[in-house]
C-alpha cells in the first residue's frame, strides 16, 4: 500500500516539469495508440483515465476527431497543463475525480484508455470495477501500466543500504489479468515488454524520475529526510550498475486490452 495523497501531492508539483522528462511515457504512449489501428470502432465517447498533461487526449482527439474526450485525473495542476482552446480540444471536458470512484453512471463511454496512471491505484480490481461499469456493452479498455521489474535499478541500489522500503512496488502481469476477469471485463489481453533508458550520470536518472512525479510514496517509507552519506551510498550503488551505454534504469511496461460486458460487478 501507499500514500495516495502523496502520489496526487508529487504530481501536483510536476506539472511544469513532466512533459521536459516523460520521454518513455510519451514513446509508450505512441504505442498505445497505434494499437488502435487494429480495432475497427467508431467511439463517441473516449475517457481518458490518468490523463496527466493530456498525451492520449491528444491522441484520441486526433485519431477519432467527431467523439467527445474527457480527460480525468487526480492532480488538478496537471490538468491544467492541457489546453483551454483550440480545434482539438472543441469537444473535450476536463474532470478533476479519483479512478477508483469515476464521477460518471454506468454505460457512459465506449473507450477507456489509460496510459502510465494504473500503477498508482491503491485498489487495482476497484479501478477495473469502475472502468467495466462506465463502459458499454462492446466497448474497449486499452491501458499500459508497470509491471515489478520497473526502477529494478534503484531497488538494487537501496538493497545494499538497508531493508526499507524505497521504490513503489508494481503488480505482475498476471495479476493485472486477475484484476481484469474479476471486473467482469471480458477478453482480456495482456503482453508486456522491457525498456531500458541509460543516463551518463546517476544524478541525470533521479532528475529525470523527479520530473515526472516519481517518488517513494510507500505507507511503510522513512518519513525523515536521507541522510548524506547514505544517499551518496545510493547513488554510488546506481553508478556501479553503469554499461558501456550509461547509466541504465529499467521499465518493464504491461500493455492490456478487455471488452466491456455491459455488467457492473457486485
Amino acid at each position: 500500500m501507499f500514500d495516495y495523497a502523496q502520489v496526487r501531492a508529487r504530481f501536483n508539483r510536476a506539472h511544469q516539469t513532466y512533459d521536459q522528462f516523460a520521454a518513455v511515457q510519451q514513446e509508450v504512449g505512441r504505442r498505445l495508440d497505434e494499437r488502435f489501428e487494429w480495432l475497427k470502432i467508431e467511439p463517441r465517447r473516449i475517457l481518458d483515465l490518468g490523463a496527466g498533461t493530456g498525451q492520449m487526449t491528444r491522441a484520441m482527439r486526433k485519431r477519432y476527431p467527431s467523439a467527445q474526450v474527457v480527460a480525468l485525473d487526480l492532480a488538478e495542476q496537471m490538468l491544467a497543463v492541457i489546453p483551454k482552446t483550440g480545434r482539438i480540444f472543441k469537444r473535450r471536458r476536463v474532470v478533476c475525480a479519483d479512478m477508483h470512484q469515476l464521477p460518471f453512471k454506468a454505460g457512459s463511454f465506449d473507450v477507456v484508455i489509460s496510459n502510465f496512471s494504473l500503477q498508482w491505484s491503491y485498489d487495482l480490481r476497484r479501478v477495473m470495477q469502475e472502468v467495466a461499469r462506465v463502459l458499454v456493452s462492446g466497448g474497449v479498455f486499452v491501458f499500459t501500466t508497470l509491471g515489478p521489474d520497473t526502477l529494478l535499478e534503484c531497488r538494487v541500489a537501496w538493497s545494499k543500504l538497508d531493508e526499507a522500503v524505497h521504490t513503489h512496488g508494481f503488480l505482475d502481469m498476471h495479476d493485472v489479468g486477475d484484476a481484469l476477469l474479476a471486473s467482469c471485463l471480458a477478453d482480456p489481453v495482456i503482453d508486456q515488454e522491457r525498456l531500458t533508458l541509460y543516463y551518463p550520470t546517476p544524478v541525470e536518472l533521479i532528475k529525470e524520475l523527479r520530473g515526472v512525479g516519481v517518488g517513494n510514496t510507500h505507507l511503510e517509507r522513512s518519513v525523515g529526510l536521507t541522510g548524506r552519506e547514505k544517499w551518496r551510498g545510493f547513488l554510488a550503488g546506481l553508478e556501479a550498475q553503469r554499461s558501456k551505454q550509461g547509466v541504465p534504469l529499467t521499465y518493464e511496461v504491461v500493455y492490456g486490452l478487455a471488452w466491456g460486458t455491459g455488467i457492473s460487478p457486485v
